[in-house]
């Protein structure tokens, strides 16, 4: 699972920040938190949902969760990655465990993908006493293999251009520190050394709460061949303690080293069913790969859906619809030198092992991490635009009755395998980060990921089974897809600036999109009150009726989903959901505002607060133009084969040879900044035009969404 920031604004884009940014609320539907409650409590289920509390075994599923954060390629940490011998051992142990709780057409889909296998890493040297010490470290996906190799350590700072000013890393480790929530990614420090010569960095993450003993990891989004290895505080402290007492600006250590990124590595999901009545299906799922431990994230996934795989089979339910549940492999990584390297196995599943999938596919409930933790109070739930209608009223009930604060997160960030589907037209509701998670806080992608290190919380874990079973329930006993097209439009609007685009037309068919929802609204809701009324009645042969109706529906509700995915779904630089026209719409508002900054002489605030937020500009201001061209010049290639294919912006405007130019001026304090403004403004001229194209786009799109909401009914 990737990090998501909680965002006030639904589609504002931090510019420190590279992956932490992903969920954002929507500013038309800012929540209050909804305070909430573990475990089972005085709530009233209906019939069939009481039975599964009856039976649900929440040992089993801790047992599950623990048996898989045990299997990993290295034996001091763990780290089940894409590709590797612990990700195929855990896929195995999955489909024997779903065959023996009783799940029918247990299979093995394998797929082709890049691999990457973590047998462990480590130094040995001797420290400010001159005792010999050894350190462990940990891995990202890259290639490095060394057997007692002699190798000196420099320690430079974040590992930016200037760092390197002067120093020769030639061969060497170079020791940084990297605080990916609020600076930059590790592929540009990683590839900064790499192109300087050096071995390898040996990255130090910041944690938000300091934590001294913590080896922090992420995707590379970067090159196998600039490696990259974490290294804790602590033992970071003890490198530069030593490298002070040898009166040098280095030490030699002993590196120890096993990383190998292989290109068409074989990786597998597993799932297992509940056959239905129909062949609709709703689906649970979770990824079985992770790093370190991965206790929390995601091996209680897994656990979680299997135990409600096996409190569903033993209480005897009999569901409507096929529950099908499903563990991804390479979720965390799964891609050589992309910038949206991750959720590659559940790409593979619903792009080309099963694309026949997306169509009968009611909706998706994803355990992608069940941060059940000691002290934990803060969870969010992501849903999709328009299924927020409906979960809101069923799930506030049992929040009430609950400890916990509850936030809804909109739109669903690309940092989990659900949004593969919901692009193939499948709407979904997952497990989400809230404003302050402890857990995210100190261990998420760390050693820390263990029950061994974060205390584990019964409570929790029962409610989590709780909450999101009750949905997956929920879902089974309507007929129609609970679909509000209009949630997502309202949003839409809410995001134009109609100063800048200067196109009222836009606002007017985002509205008429609205209206055109509210009967297809209409007609979904009273098709499940009449289905519900003819199941309490006992009319089956009504019920039957309404369902085979409903099946029809729901199908070219699937269009209906899917062309507004394709139409109006669109990723930033970072990954980030936005609406199409907002990259521009955002180019052009940042272009403005550094023209207006050096018109009044301040090429600071021009190139810090405003040419920082396109595409790499922040990373421009930090390192080389070698490193920085590297990423702009691969970054269509490297989502080739991914999620993010044909929905990503191409960040065909380039500001970091002014950004340069600028904070050289703004060093010698040159106040001559005619050159930029008129370059500047040449930009700005090309990425309005290119807003225009985009909104009469989205103008179209509008108007095939309207009449596609009006064929409904």
């Amino acid at each position: 699972m990737k990090p998501a920031l909680f965002l006030s604004e639904r589609r504002d884009v931090m510019k420190m920040t590279k992956k932490l940014v992903g969920v954002i609320l929507a500013a038309v539907m800012v929540l209050t938190c909804l305070t909430a409650c573990g475990g089972k409590k005085d709530m009233e289920y209906p019939e069939d949902f009481q039975k599964f509390m009856d039976v649900l075994d929440t040992d089993f599923s801790y047992d599950v969760d623990k048996t898989i954060s045990e299997k990993g390629d290295d034996p001091a940490l763990g780290f089940r990655s894409a590709g590797s011998p612990a990700e195929k051992e855990t896929a195995e142990y999955i489909k024997q465990t779903m065959e023996e709780i009783g799940l029918e057409n247990v299979t093995v889909d394998k797929t082709r993908l890049d691999g990457w296998t973590f047998n462990g890493a480590n130094i040995t040297f001797k420290n400010a006493d001159g005792e010999e010490e050894k350190i462990d470290l940990g891995g990202y996906q890259t290639t490095i293999q060394a057997d007692n190799e002699t190798v000196e350590v420099v320690y430079l700072g974040k590992g930016t251009a200037e760092d390197y000013e002067n120093v020769d890393v030639t061969g060497k480790l170079v020791l940084i520190d990297i605080n990916q929530n609020e600076e930059w990614w590790i592929n540009s420090p990683a590839y900064q050394a790499h192109v300087k010569g050096a071995k390898a960095v040996l990255a130090n993450t910041e944690l938000p709460v300091e934590m001294d003993d913590r080896i922090g990891t992420q995707d590379i989004c970067g090159p196998e061949d600039a490696p990259a290895m974490g290294i804790s505080q602590e033992d970071t402290d003890a490198l530069k303690e030593a490298i002070k007492a040898s009166g040098k600006n280095e030490i030699e250590v002993v590196l120890n080293a096993d990383s190998v990124v292989t290109e068409d590595a074989e990786s597998q999901n597993v799932w297992g069913e509940i056959p239905g009545k129909t062949d609709e299906v709703i689906y649970m799922m979770a990824h079985m790969d992770g790093y370190f431990h991965s206790f929390y994230d995601d091996a209680s996934g897994v656990g979680l859906i299997l135990g409600s795989a096996k409190a569903m089979i033993d209480s005897g339910y009999k569901p409507d619809k096929t529950i099908r549940f499903i563990c991804h492999g390479a979720e965390e990584w799964g891609k050589i030198d992309s910038q949206s390297d991750w959720a590659i196995g559940a790409y593979k599943q619903i792009t080309e092992i099963h694309p026949e999938w997306a169509e009968n596919a009611f909706a998706i409930v994803n355990i992608d991490g069940a941060y059940c933790v000691k002290d934990e109070t803060t969870f969010g739930i992501s849903v999709s635009e328009e299924l927020y209608s409906y979960i809101e009223p069923l799930v506030q009930p049992m929040l009430d009755e609950s400890d916990y604060e509850y936030q809804y997160v909109m739109p669903p960030s690309t940092y989990k395998e659900d949004f593969n589907y919901m692009t193939c037209g499948v709407p979904s509701v997952a497990t989400a980060k809230g404003e302050e998670t402890l857990f995210y806080d100190t261990a998420y992608h760390t050693n820390a990921d263990s029950e061994k290190v974060v205390e584990f919380d019964e409570d929790a874990w029962i409610w989590m089974h709780t909450l999101y079973a009750r949905i997956v329930y929920a879902f089974d006993d309507l007929a129609a897809r609970p679909m509000d097209f209009g949630t997502r439009f309202e949003a839409f609007k809410e995001s134009i600036d109609n100063e800048i685009s200067n196109d009222n037309q836009l606002t007017e068919k985002a509205d008429g999109a609205i209206e055109a929802a509210k009967p297809v609204t209409e007609k979904i809701n009273k098709l499940n009150e009449d289905y519900e009324k003819a199941v309490s009645d006992g009319d089956t042969e009504q019920a039957d009726k309404l369902r085979e109706e409903a099946i029809e529906l729901n199908k070219q509700l699937h269009g209906a989903y899917k062309k507004v995915q394709d139409e109006f779904l669109y990723l930033d630089g970072e990954m980030t959901v936005v609406f199409p026209h907002e990259t521009r719409q955002s180019n052009v508002q940042n272009l403005q505002g550094a023209i207006d900054a050096l018109k009044d002489g301040d090429a600071e605030t021009a190139y810090n607060d405003y040419l920082s937020g396109i595409n790499n500009g922040w990373y421009a201001m930090y390192f080389d133009k070698e490193t920085v061209d590297y990423f702009n010049d691969n970054f269509i290639e490297g989502v080739r084969g991914t999620w993010a294919e044909g929905n990503v912006d191409p960040m065909d405007c380039y500001v970091d040879d002014i950004i340069r130019s600028l904070m050289d001026k703004a060093d010698s304090e040159s106040q001559d900044f005619a050159d930029e403004i008129s370059r500047l403004e040449q930009l700005k001229e090309e990425q309005k035009a290119l807003l225009d194209t985009v909104i009469q786009q989205e103008e179209e799109g509008l108007d095939t969404i309207t009449e596609t909401l009006q064929t409904l009914l």
